[in-house]
This record gives C-alpha cells, sequence and structure tokens, in this order.
C-alpha cells in the first residue's frame, strides 16, 4: 500500500488538493488513515536515504581521498612542464645550429660586456627596506637582485573584481608582493604580504575578456592569483621579465648542481690519493706513519670546516629534492608527513653555520612550512561547506600536527573554536517539543556532554602545554555565558511558573556537579548568571501569593467547607495528604464537612508548593532571602485573620477563625519545617517566630 501512495505521490500530474478533497469527502477516520500512511512513507523514505548515505560513505571517503592524490599529479606534471621548458630553453641556448649568434672578441672586451649589465641591474635591495614595512628577511639573503617592479592591481580569480592595489618587486629569485599603506607617514610606502619562489610559480596569459584586460595569472601553490596592469606594453613587459628572469635562475641552479658534483667527485679522488700515500708512509716508517696520519686529518678537518662541507651537505640529494617533497605531502594533505621532514631538515639544519647558502635554503623551507601551517589550520577553521558532524577527535589530528611546528596557542585558539561551533550547531539542531523541562533535559544533556567531551579531548592534544589550559577555562565560562542565555530565553522568558523553572534550574545543577569529575567546577559560576532572573521570578511569585491572599479576604465568610457527600471528602482529604498536609484528616464531621475554610486550605496548598521550590533553590547566599519571602506570606495571612478575629461581623466565628489559625500556624509551618530537614537545612529563626503569632491571636478572642 505504502508503494502504491509513494507512486500516487510522485507522479509529476499530481494534484494535492484535488487528492486531499477526495479523500476528505469520505469523512474524518479517512483522513485519519492517510495522515499515518503519509507518515509511514515518510519514516521509510527517512530510513532508506539514511541506509544509503552509510552504504556510500566508504566510496565518499575513496573519492576524496583520489581527489587529493590527483592534485598532488597534477601539481607535479605542472612542475614537470615547468622542467622541460626550462631544459629546452638551455639546449637552444647551446645549440649549435640555433640562429643565435655567438659574439666573439677580447677576452677582456666581453668580461666588460658581462659584467657592465650585471652592475647596471643590480638594485641595492636598501630600497626594500625604506619603502616596504615588514621585509628585512627579504633583504637578507646574499646575491639577492632586484629586477623589476611596478603597480598592479589584483583581481578575484572568480568573480573578476578589483581586490585591491598591490606593488609587484620581482628579484633574481623570487616574486615579492606588497599592498599599499593608505595612510603612510615618512618613507614607508607599501606592506610586505607574500614572497614566492620563482621554481613554485607558473604565469600564465589571460585573454581580454569584457572589461577584464592586460591581466596575466601566476598560479602559486596552492593558489592563484590574477593581476592586471595599465596597458598593454606594461602587461608584455611582465611577461617577458617573468619568464626571462626563471629561465635564467633555472641555468643558474644547474650550473650550481653541475659544480657542485664537480667538487664531489674531487673530493672523493683526493681522499683515495691520500689514503694511498698513508698506506704507503705506514709501510716505510711507523714514526712518518703517525705524522702523515696527523697532517691528513687536520687537512680533512681543515676541509670539513671549509666551504667544500657546506656545498657538500646542502647538494645532498634528499635535500634538493625536500621542497617538491613537502610540496606534494601538502597537495596529498599528508600533513603527518609533511611535520616529519619539517622536523628532519630542522634537526639537520640546527647546528650549522648561517651560510649564504644555508640562509637561502632555509627561506625555501619556511616558506613551505608557512603553508603547512595554513593548510592545518584551515583543517580547524569552521566555514559554512565543512561538516560539523564530527566530534573533538576529528579535530586532534591537525592540533597534534600544529603543536610539533610550534603553533599551540594557535592550535589552542582554533580548536576552541570549533568546539564552539560544534555546540552551536548541536544546539540548534534540537527542536522545542512538549514541556520546558524536557527541552531543558535535552539542552543540558547536549551542551555539558559536549563540555566534557571537549576537556577531555584538550588533555589528551595539549597534555604538556600547562599555558593553555587557562584559555580552556576562560572558554569554558564564555559557552557557559552562551547557554545560560539559551537557557533563560526558554525558562524565563516563556512566563513558566516556578515549580518549572526550580526544575530546570535543578536539572543543569546536576549536570554542572557531573563536570567535578575532570576537573572543572562550573556550579559558582551557573549559579551567579541564574541569580538575577531567578531573583525576579522569587519576587515575583511572593508578591502573587500575598497578593491573592489579600484578593481571597476580601470574600473569606469563615464558613466550614461541604463537599455535600462523603466520596468527594475523601477525594478532597487525599488531594490534601498528597501535598504532605496528613492532618486534614482530623479536621473532618459528618462525613463531608471539614472544619476549615476554602481560603486556608489554598492558601496551605499554594504555600507549601512555593516553599518546595525555594528549598530546591537553596544556597547558602539565599538562606535569608528565602526566608524573609516565606515569612511575608505567612504574614500576609495573619493579617486577614487578625482582622477578622477583630472585626464585629464575625463575633461569633472567633472559635472558627482560631482553628484556622492554629492549622496554618502550627501544622501548615511543621510541613514547611519538614521540607527543611528532608534537603538538610537549618530552619530558619523568622519562621520559628510565626508560632508565636498564634498565642498572640488567642488573646485577641
Amino acid at each position: 500500500m505504502a508503494d502504491g501512495l509513494a507512486r500516487v505521490l510522485a507522479k509529476s500530474e499530481f494534484d494535492s488538493e484535488a487528492f486531499v478533497a477526495r479523500i476528505a469527502a469520505n469523512g474524518e477516520n479517512e483522513l485519519l488513515d492517510m495522515k499515518h500512511k503519509v507518515q509511514m512513507l515518510n519514516d521509510e523514505t527517512a530510513q532508506s536515504l539514511k541506509k544509503n548515505v552509510y552504504k556510500n560513505y566508504s566510496q565518499f571517503i575513496e573519492t576524496a581521498k583520489e581527489i587529493s592524490i590527483l592534485e598532488g599529479e597534477m601539481y607535479q606534471l605542472s612542475h614537470m612542464l615547468s622542467d622541460q621548458k626550462a631544459l629546452m630553453s638551455t639546449m637552444m641556448e647551446m645549440s649549435l645550429v640555433s640562429d643565435k649568434a655567438v659574439v666573439e672578441g677580447p677576452k677582456e672586451e666581453i668580461e666588460e660586456n658581462e659584467t657592465n649589465p650585471e652592475e647596471e641591474t643590480r638594485k641595492n635591495l636598501a630600497f626594500l627596506l625604506d619603502k616596504v614595512e615588514g621585509c628585512s628577511s627579504v633583504a637578507e639573503v646574499p646575491g639577492r637582485q632586484l629586477v623589476h617592479n611596478g603597480d598592479l592591481v589584483e583581481l578575484d580569480a572568480e568573480t573578476l573584481t578589483q581586490v585591491q592595489r598591490v606593488h609587484a618587486f620581482l628579484l633574481n629569485d623570487s616574486l615579492m608582493i606588497a599592498t599599499w599603506v593608505p595612510n603612510r607617514r615618512g618613507p614607508v610606502r607599501y606592506r610586505f604580504q607574500g614572497l614566492y619562489e620563482l621554481d613554485s610559480l607558473a604565469v600564465v596569459n589571460v585573454r581580454d575578456v569584457g572589461p577584464v584586460k592586460n591581466a596575466f595569472k601566476i598560479l602559486m601553490f596552492p593558489e592563484t592569483r590574477m593581476y592586471q596592469t595599465d596597458n598593454t606594453k606594461s602587461k608584455r613587459q611582465w611577461l617577458d621579465i617573468l619568464d626571462d628572469t626563471k629561465k635564467k635562475k633555472a641555468s643558474k641552479d644547474k650550473q650550481k648542481k653541475e659544480a657542485a658534483a664537480a667538487e664531489i667527485a674531487l673530493a672523493a679522488s683526493t681522499k683515495k690519493e691520500t689514503e694511498s700515500s698513508n698506506q704507503f708512509a705506514i709501510i716505510e716508517s711507523s714514526v712518518v706513519y703517525d705524522e702523515s696520519v696527523t697532517n691528513v686529518t687536520r687537512a680533512f678537518e681543515d676541509d670539513e670546516d671549509g666551504e667544500f662541507t657546506d656545498s657538500d651537505f646542502l647538494n645532498a640529494d634528499w635535500l634538493q629534492e625536500l621542497p617538491e617533497d613537502l610540496d606534494m605531502c601538502i597537495a596529498q594533505r599528508d600533513f603527518e608527513g609533511a611535520v616529519d621532514l619539517v622536523g628532519k631538515v630542522n634537526a639537520f639544519l640546527k647546528d650549522r653555520p648561517k651560510t649564504p647558502g644555508v640562509i637561502e635554503f632555509r627561506a625555501r623551507i619556511d616558506h613551505r612550512i608557512k603553508l603547512l601551517t595554513e593548510g592545518l589550520m584551515g583543517e580547524l577553521q569552521v566555514s559554512p561547506e565543512r561538516s560539523l558532524r564530527g566530534g573533538p577527535r576529528a579535530a586532534r589530528r591537525a592540533v597534534t600536527q600544529l603543536i610539533r611546528l610550534g603553533k599551540s596557542s594557535q592550535a589552542c585558539e582554533l580548536f576552541l573554536k570549533n568546539r564552539t561551533a560544534l555546540i552551536k550547531y548541536n544546539i540548534r539542531q534540537l527542536k522545542f517539543e512538549g514541556a520546558t523541562t524536557l527541552y531543558v533535559r535535552c539542552l543540558c544533556g547536549v551542551f555539558f556532554t559536549s563540555l566534557a567531551d571537549t576537556a577531555k579531548e584538550f588533555l589528551k592534544a595539549f597534555p604538556d602545554h600547562n599555558g593553555c589550559f587557562s584559555a580552556f577555562v576562560v572558554w569554558s565560562k564564555h559557552e557557559l555565558k552562551a547557554f545560560i542565555g539559551t537557557f533563560c530565553r526558554q525558562v524565563f522568558e516563556s512566563k513558566s511558573s516556578l515549580t518549572t523553572i526550580a526544575d530546570c534550574v535543578i536539572l543543569a545543577k546536576i549536570h554542572c556537579e557531573e563536570l567535578k569529575s575532570i576537573g572543572l567546577d562550573l556550579s559558582f559560576s551557573l549559579m551567579c548568571m541564574l541569580e538575577p532572573p531567578l531573583h525576579q521570578v522569587v519576587e515575583e511569585t511572593r508578591d502573587q501569593l500575598i497578593e491573592g491572599a489579600k484578593y481571597r479576604a476580601s470574600d473569606d465568610l469563615w464558613r466550614p467547607m461541604n463537599h455535600l457527600n462523603k466520596k468527594d471528602c475523601d477525594k478532597f482529604v487525599s488531594e490534601m495528604a498528597t501535598s504532605g498536609l496528613d492532618a486534614v484528616k482530623d479536621y473532618v464531621y459528618d462525613e463531608c464537612f471539614v472544619n476549615l475554610t476554602m481560603n486556608t486550605t489554598q492558601f496551605s496548598k499554594s504555600l507549601l508548593i512555593f516553599a518546595d521550590d525555594l528549598v530546591k533553590l537553596f544556597t547558602v547566599e539565599w538562606e535569608e532571602f528565602i526566608a524573609n519571602c516565606l515569612a511575608a506570606v505567612f504574614k500576609a495571612q495573619i493579617s486577614h485573620i487578625e482582622s477578622s478575629l477583630q472585626s464585629s461581623k464575625f463575633q461569633q466565628d472567633k472559635k472558627f477563625i482560631l482553628k484556622n489559625a492554629q492549622f496554618i500556624l502550627e501544622q501548615v509551618v511543621s510541613c514547611v519545617e519538614k521540607l527543611y530537614k528532608e534537603f538538610d537545612r537549618k530552619f530558619p529563626q523568622q519562621l520559628q517566630n510565626i508560632n508565636a503569632d498564634y498565642r498572640r491571636l488567642k488573646k485577641l478572642e
């Protein structure tokens, strides 16, 4: 039947109004039956969707992995294409049949022609220090030259809208981007934004489309940026100079590698000759052997302290491949492997002297570390497209790697922000259905459970970072404040009764007490935040009880209650016993009469409910406030009794009035005292003094 209904509802020409009208014509039972069938169909559809999600979940994960691997392979392919392009350019320059002319002339003239252009193009990097804020590290690399610079406009690669004005500085080994300082003073005109190695970027020409003209893209892993020049000539100049500078750097790097390989080969042959001469010296004489070994060792140590070792270890295969390996790990989201490589190279370079080569290599590694840090921080950042269903363990991976990189403070901040978003998401999923107490129970369960899970995960993620624990405590109080805001909107602003509010507050206190098991005590903060609205509600309830007592007093004729039959009278006695007033049965006579007024019994029931709520909310700070509230309500009823005894209208009813007074001042006060004992509270002096009022009223008889 459900399948048939599904086919009917799925038809393209389905008319909902006609369908409902046809069913309604058959009566109410048919409508209810169809409602039940639609609900069953809805449940079956939801269950089927859930099963499909679970079934394809592993496929989703595998697809995401394949995409990450494909991203890494595409990046590798881009690097290979760049290397091949540089190699082809080098071969063209070396080819014997190339159409490029080779200028021959006197050696001195050639050297002069080669030297002068280099001297002319070499710029003083002090210009950068004077004009660009925050670029001191850029100028520290030896041999770095300024090739070209100019103003550009950065465009959004997707919307093609202008983002900001920038100034680009093309160096012989990298490209530096700086933004304009709006309110500049002194010589500083720009602010450093980023430095990108020429090896890791590619330049792409962009065709003129619509309003976008004279633009080109720079692909810088892992992002793409688009820039626009003032005119076509400037754009062509930037493209040509960028391409030429990349070629020169590739050629220079290749020469360095060949020279390093030659040095290594020469060092190996020298070492072999030295070993053979040492062996010959051993055969000749033991004395000569000692002197030879000493001299050779000293010479070898001198070489190790000199330039040979510097170039040797920097040209090791794993060091040369390290930047590309880091790029590959970042692209494949293999953050653990990337951090391992960073730790390895940091340990290797720790005690090395800061030679020009080491400084340049360190700058390349630092750039990758920055990209790695941004990637890890992106794992913890909250965005609309990122799922928030994962628990605290989902963030531990990124947190652990950030801590290993020395970014514990950023890891702590992002971890807690991630947990804040998760708590808000879980609370938004709650639906307000049914009683307020039921919703508050769910709300407390979600919030305090999330807080406890976060605390446990925080202890695992930051075990040796004591400075982060203070940040967690501050965060916990901030989240508690947000929770109290939601709690107050649902409990206090909904105008619930004091009984409902007391039950909700008790639920929150119980859940908050459970946090003590993990060393987090927020009970005091919870009650401090709840005290203002709670104090207001108690005062309003007290005033309502006092006004009710005065209103009933105006209509009180001091007549016994008549329930007309024994059955109704027994039912009334049972209800009063449930409220804690078992003594009412002693006031029954003639099977259906109760020797108390309706005013007395209503006052007694409302006061005991009020007292029970206040004792639940009892705190040391509230002890006197609670006692004063109860005493004020008692005094309002005593005032009514006293005025009735003094009234000439009720001269014949004084004994009956005193009997009601005795019930209130002895039986009701005794029930209140029993409530205090049940909660292990001291009975206040203000309520003890109420008993003395009965003796005072008897004198008015």
